[in-house]
């Protein structure tokens, strides 16, 4: 087991330090620089402000600097915002991203699971059709378009919840069930398709032969099998979620780490774009870990680093 945490910790720090030189060579191909959309300013000041940001400097001289940065965690000073570092701008945003984020996690998650079962369980009849239809519908309509309905009909004809902010739980509640609906599609149609080959094998139906009851087949030998696709997906469907909830964040006016960087792509801020990149970055590969680790957890036929599980 150490052995297999060591050799992955090796491979999760050399894939972030590839993320982190292609997002330093991807800002730098872009013609022109974070100064470029201000007005007019005086040659003697542009040089400056490119001296005070090491600008400047030659472009491997740069990408040195930006790599010990790294390696102390420093994340720079926000170009647009001077008063503000990029460390500051997560710690003051992310907080309220992971909540929103893991309340639509836990919503996909905890519902998709459920009714894939019951889609499994019911297949060709009308739960089962009802699931599908959801789940179409999850997948076909983004969030983006969910979203202003919600606030239209939920918030405003309705009056059930309030229609932006953030603060209370009645304010986030509408975010992370337009948030969750992508992800809870697609974790009831993996598990009902995961569900229905488990309940195809052998094991299940001794089972049923020896008498046991219904719940305890699903339960105890059904689920836990079925539900080993779904945490595969977990680690970047929990990414996924929290970089998809950039939009939601806007339409829903919550104070959190996708206003930081939408504004940064729009204000060309060097700095705060390649700062979220490396941090998301980090957090998929970590999760990522996390989900490998639970494997063994979920089912012990699977042994971390050993030969049968490569």
């Amino acid at each position: 087991m150490l052995r297999y945490i060591g050799k992955r910790f090796v491979i999760m720090l050399a894939t972030l330090w590839l993320i982190a030189s292609l997002t330093f060579v991807l800002m730098h191909s872009i013609p022109g620089d974070p100064f470029t959309s201000e007005k007019k300013f005086p040659k003697a000041t542009l040089e400056n402000l490119k001296k005070e940001y090491n600008l400047d400097k030659p472009i491997p001289v740069q990408y040195l600097l930006y790599l010990k940065n790294l390696a102390t965690f420093d994340l720079g000073i926000s170009i647009k915002t001077p008063t503000r570092t990029v460390n500051e701008m997560i710690e003051d945003g992310f907080p309220n991203s992971a909540q929103l984020g893991v309340q639509a996690l836990a919503i996909a998650v905890s519902a998709g699971i459920l009714m894939g079962m019951v889609a499994a369980i019911y297949q060709s009849r009308m739960p089962d059709y009802i699931m599908m239809v959801l789940a179409v519908i999850g997948i076909s309509v983004p969030n983006f378009v969910l979203g202003p309905l919600f606030q239209k009909y939920l918030g405003l004809e309705w009056e059930i919840f309030p229609i932006a902010g953030w603060g209370d739980f009645e304010q986030s509640v509408m975010p992370s069930i337009a948030l969750a609906f992508l992800p809870l599609a697609l974790v009831t149609r993996l598990m009902r398709s995961s569900m229905l080959d488990v309940l195809g094998q052998d094991y299940i139906r001794t089972a049923r032969a020896k008498g046991l009851p219904p719940f305890r087949v699903l339960s105890r030998h059904s689920l836990r099998n079925a539900i080993i696709p779904v945490v595969t997906i977990i680690g970047p469907l929990s990414i996924g979620i929290l970089t998809g909830s950039f939009v939601i964040e806007k339409i829903f006016s919550i104070p959190g780490i996708g206003k930081y960087f939408v504004e940064s792509v729009t204000n060309r801020d060097y700095s705060v774009i390649m700062g979220v990149t490396i941090f998301y970055a980090g957090l998929l590969i970590f999760m990522n870990f996390l989900v490998d680790l639970a494997y063994g957890l979920i089912d012990p036929r699977i042994k971390l680093g050993s030969k049968e599980a490569r």
